[in-house]
């Protein structure tokens, strides 16, 4: 990879949801600094997203982008994290961007590995505090973090991934991929299935997949790519989600 590519990668891509099966447990998806910084500043929102009395506090990345960890240090002082990521973000954020042997020092991280890694593209995992949600996590092509090295992103899959998550009880299924630049013919399957898509705005997907096919049948809530809004609708699951 260039270094021209890699600088021209967005690096203000927020894309942080919380997701609960029954709305007392909650995880989050990704944790920006202003995520963070609002859920001290606002008791409300911690309060209602079970997050203060939580005996851990469970987060899945999606990446190691700066914008999807940068509040990972504004949660040390608290109860433990139980983080879900793939080998690839472990490496990361414990040689290249250190924030776990910090954490290590404050609140502990209890880590849970996805196996998206090497030739393995697709892999599913259960988040403890939610019982009642399946997880998939599917890898996809997503910017490569600027701090790091390009020898450190030569791994297969595992450096970005998007969720699928499905509610037991009800059927109703959640696509989640808010760092991907691209998605495949596999993710796009996925995306089809899902009552709620939830994407970045600049993801795009091949040139040859019709628009409509999914577009007309498919309910997405936000990030929809700024060429495809027209027509789109808007649709919450019945398991409590919200998305910064």
């Amino acid at each position: 990879m260039s270094q021209n590519a890699r600088d021209t990668a967005p690096t203000s891509r927020h894309g942080v949801v919380a997701l609960s099966d029954t709305g007392a447990q909650w995880v989050l998806v990704n944790m920006a600094a202003n995520v963070a910084d609002r859920l001290q500043a606002d008791a409300a929102a911690s309060n209602h997203i079970g997050w203060c009395e939580a005996q851990h506090r469970a987060i899945v990345l999606t990446d190691a982008q700066v914008d999807h960890v940068a509040g990972l240090l504004s949660l040390r002082d608290g109860s433990p994290i139980d983080l879900y990521a793939t080998p690839a973000v472990f490496e990361a954020l414990s040689r290249s961007l250190p924030v776990l042997p910090v954490l290590q020092h404050y609140c502990g991280v209890h880590w849970h590995i996805i196996p998206v890694a090497g030739e393995t593209q697709c892999a599913s995992f259960r988040v403890e505090q939610l019982p009642h949600l399946e997880f998939t996590a599917l890898a996809t092509q997503g910017p490569t973090p600027p701090y790091l090295a390009e020898h450190e992103t030569q791994s297969a899959a595992g450096h970005s991934i998007a969720i699928a998550v499905r509610d037991r009880d009800s059927g109703q299924r959640l696509f989640c991929a808010p760092g991907a630049v691209a998605l495949g013919y596999t993710e796009l399957d996925w995306m089809r299935s899902a009552d709620c898509v939830l994407i970045d705005g600049l993801t795009t997907w091949p040139a040859d997949e019709p628009e409509d096919d999914w577009q007309a049948r498919r309910k997405v809530l936000l990030g929809v790519p700024r060429a495809r809004k027209a027509g789109l609708a808007r649709m919450a699951l019945s398991a409590p989600v919200m998305a910064w």
